[in-house]
């Protein structure tokens, strides 16, 4: 069974599972540095990403006395040589999920500032004498549209897998959009604005290298190492 490890990034989230063989791409691509904490998840034993690798010294070179010429083999009968065999086709990779996510809630900042406003509202107008109806209210109504805008976010979830990305969207009428890795011709990474600056961004997915997207992650946390983590699928299927 391989190995796999939670990596803890510099902000304090988790991110993973990676095995060893992610891990040392990483380090080598200076995604990561070589004193990131991981954490085995099949043990929870926690350690440096450098800990996983020993550096193996050359065994001494002893002299070896030079054997003595052999003599000339007997001559024999050597049968044909077999028709050359048919190149083998791309081995897959196992379908393993590696990222599933929401779109960032900087995307509904507007929603969320209107319903705490709501609230609050609602908070100050409960201040006044008989104000029991508008606190109420406003507590209500607040509620309910924090309540829609989170639902709102749920219902579109991004994923990622070893053979495709996909977006899939709605509660009870779901409706999904994939496309296979190794149709992927362009990726494209878009970050504005403060939201930017923290790593959210678009990241849109196109089986053309000028044509439009076919696949759009909005506002997705990471965007850049998610990049990173679907050009190194791209690699090893080459």
């Amino acid at each position: 069974m391989i190995a796999e490890y939670l990596i803890t990034l510099p902000d304090g989230t988790t991110d993973g599972p990676y095995t060893e063989e992610d891990l040392l791409d990483m380090v080598d691509a200076d995604e990561i540095a070589a004193g990131t904490i991981c954490q085995d998840t099949a043990t929870g034993r926690r350690c440096r990403v450098l800990d996983l690798f020993k550096v193996i010294p050359p065994p001494p070179v002893e002299a070896v006395p030079e054997p003595a010429p052999a003599p000339p083999p007997p001559t024999r009968w050597v049968p044909a040589p077999l028709p050359p065999e048919e190149p083998a086709g791309p081995v897959l990779l196992p379908l393993r999920t590696l990222y599933t996510g929401h779109p960032s809630y900087w995307m509904y900042w507007r929603s969320l500032l209107a319903a705490l406003l709501l609230m609050a509202g609602g908070w100050y107008a409960g201040r006044w004498e008989n104000g029991g109806w508008w606190l109420a209210g406003g507590w209500l109504c607040g509620g309910l549209w924090l309540a829609l805008t989170l639902l709102r976010r749920s219902s579109v979830e991004y994923r990622l897998t070893t053979r495709r990305v996909e977006v899939q969207r709605g509660f009870f009428l779901k409706s999904s959009s994939e496309i296979r890795i190794p149709d992927i011709r362009a990726i494209t990474v878009r970050k504005t604005g403060f939201p930017g600056l923290l790593g959210v961004g678009d990241l849109s997915f196109s089986s053309s290298a000028e044509g439009e997207a076919d696949i759009l992650f909005q506002q997705t946390p990471g965007a850049h190492r998610l990049k990173n983590r679907v050009r190194r699928l791209q690699d090893r299927e080459a």
